[in-house]
């Protein structure tokens, strides 16, 4: 089995670096601004000439304090909730060649724009649940075991966000893979207590900044399979980085066990 993995992942690490979503990454010491237009530089789009400047996520973020809660799609209770975060961290959504591989929660630097994609549009497959995604901006800062740093940085971050009552919860796996987050734990997990994050809460469309975030067009489900297999190795190799056994945890020992 570990040969087979092996030879997929390297066929996996042969394909194009092709990104159809904006990185996220924020190298040190880079400022946000820097980070945005360098990430932008790597698309075939800028942000003067995106049909949707001026209504994406960014444009519509504001402080986590005047954010209307109400807009988030709300469930029964809180145990539903948790079986939503166990479904989309657990389950096989995506493929190294034959193998089955969970989204990349191991790999925190980039991606998460293809793993919220991916979470919300198998949770309207699965459960029957249309989520919303929450948009984060600013100079984010979090602390993780699955860097060799100890943290990552971005200029933007987003994943799938629901409602129980009055709390807004975060599903993020990336950040916190043991329980959902509620929007302010999510804050702080970002470094939103030491530096100023603007948020906007968005259709489930909206699959990058350069994305309306009110009424988006559909994503291309396969073009976000893809974005996601190409991290795919780079998950493996970080866990190989970190001197930790990446067969058994993206197989049926994850860390979280």
């Amino acid at each position: 089995m570990k040969l087979i993995i092996g030879l997929v992942t390297a066929l996996v690490l042969l394909a194009p670096n092709a990104f159809a979503g904006l990185s996220a990454r924020r190298q040190a010491d880079e400022s946000f601004q820097d980070a945005k237009a360098r990430s932008r530089g790597n698309v075939l789009f800028s942000e003067l000439d995106s049909e949707f400047s001026g209504s994406g996520p960014e444009s519509l973020a504001k402080p986590m304090s005047k954010l209307n809660l109400n807009e988030i799609p709300a469930l029964a209770n809180y145990e539903e909730l948790v079986s939503h975060f166990h479904f989309i961290r657990d389950s096989y959504f995506v493929k190294a060649g034959y193998v089955p591989r969970r989204l990349t929660w191991l790999f925190p630097d980039d991606g998460c724009y293809a793993r919220a994609e991916l979470a919300a549009e198998h949770l309207i497959a699965n459960h029957s649940v249309v989520p919303k995604k929450v948009f984060a901006f600013g100079e984010l800062h979090a602390a993780t075991n699955n860097s060799p740093n100890g943290w990552v940085e971005w200029w933007y971050h987003v994943a799938v966000i629901l409602r129980v009552g009055n709390t807004a919860y975060v599903l993020d796996p990336a950040i916190n893979p043991r329980a959902p987050l509620t929007l302010a734990q999510w804050n702080e997990a970002i470094g939103g207590n030491k530096t100023a994050v603007n948020y906007a809460i968005c259709s489930k469309d909206s699959f990058d900044p350069d994305s309306a975030c009110i009424q988006p067009p559909k994503v291309d489900e396969e073009m976000a399979q893809h974005e996601q297999e190409v991290f795919l190795p780079e998950e493996w190799n970080r866990i190989l980085e970190l001197g930790r056994d990446p067969e058994k945890e993206l197989g049926n020992q994850p860390p979280w066990l």
